[in-house]
C-alpha cells in the first residue's frame, strides 16, 4: 500500500497526478472526499470495479456514486431535468450528489435497478483534479465497513488494503447532501453540507 500525505497547499497537484495514475492502472485509491474518506476506482475498468467490490461488497440493488470533473458532464451520464441542471449549475463543484435518470452511457456499476444514477462534481479541488486526470468517470463510496461510521482519518482495515492512501488529516465528517430529482420535484435523501429545500422522506 502506497501512502501520500497532503500538508498545506504545496504538494497536492503532484499527489493528484499520482492518484489519477493509480486509478488509470485499474487500482483502488482511498482519497479525501466531501467531509469523509472514500474509496475510488475507474467505472469503465471491470478489473478496477471488481477490486473495489472486493474491498467493499454491496448488494445488487445499491450502486456506487459517479464522480465527474466538470458540471457540464451531467448531460453525458444522465437525463437531467431543467431543475437538475439548475441545481448542478448552482452547487457544482460542491458537496451535492444528484440522483437522476441514467443515460445509456452509464456503466453497469453505477446504474441502479430503477434506472437512476448518482452523480457529483466534487467540491474538493484535490479530488476533482484526480477525477479529471483519471479520465471518464470515477466510482466513489465511503471507506468504511458496512454499518460502521464513515472514516474521518484514513485508518483501519479498508485503508490498509487500498492500493493508494492519500492522507489529508482529519476531515469534517459532514458528507455530501444527496437529492433525488424527478422532473420539477427534488427530494432530499440525506442531509449534508449543502442545504436544499425539502427534507428526507418528503
Amino acid at each position: 500500500m502506497e501512502r501520500l500525505v497532503l500538508a498545506g497547499e504545496g504538494p497536492w497537484p503532484a499527489a493528484a497526478e499520482r492518484a489519477a495514475a493509480v486509478l488509470r492502472m485499474g487500482r483502488v485509491a482511498l482519497l479525501p472526499a466531501e467531509g469523509v474518506y472514500g474509496l475510488h476506482a475507474r467505472a469503465e475498468d471491470p478489473g478496477a470495479v471488481a477490486r473495489l467490490l472486493a474491498l467493499k461488497p454491496r448488494s445488487s440493488e445499491k450502486r456506487f456514486v459517479g464522480l465527474i470533473a466538470e458540471p457540464a458532464e451531467i448531460g453525458r451520464w444522465s437525463k437531467p431535468s431543467a431543475l437538475a441542471s439548475a441545481l448542478a449549475s448552482e452547487h457544482w463543484p460542491g458537496a451535492l450528489t444528484l440522483v437522476l435518470r441514467a443515460a445509456t452511457s452509464v456503466p453497469e456499476s453505477m446504474r441502479s435497478p430503477d434506472g437512476t444514477v448518482a452523480l457529483r462534481c466534487p467540491g474538493n479541488p484535490f479530488l476533482r483534479a484526480v477525477v479529471a486526470g483519471a479520465g471518464g468517470i470515477v466510482l466513489s463510496t465511503s471507506a468504511n465497513e458496512p454499518g460502521e461510521a464513515a472514516l474521518l482519518r484514513p485508518e483501519g482495515p479498508i485503508a490498509e488494503r487500498a492500493d493508494l492512501v492519500v492522507d489529508q488529516g482529519a476531515l469534517s465528517g459532514t458528507p455530501s447532501t444527496v437529492a433525488l430529482v424527478e422532473g420539477d420535484r427534488v427530494q432530499v435523501l440525506r442531509e449534508g453540507a449543502v442545504r436544499l429545500s425539502g427534507s428526507p422522506g418528503s
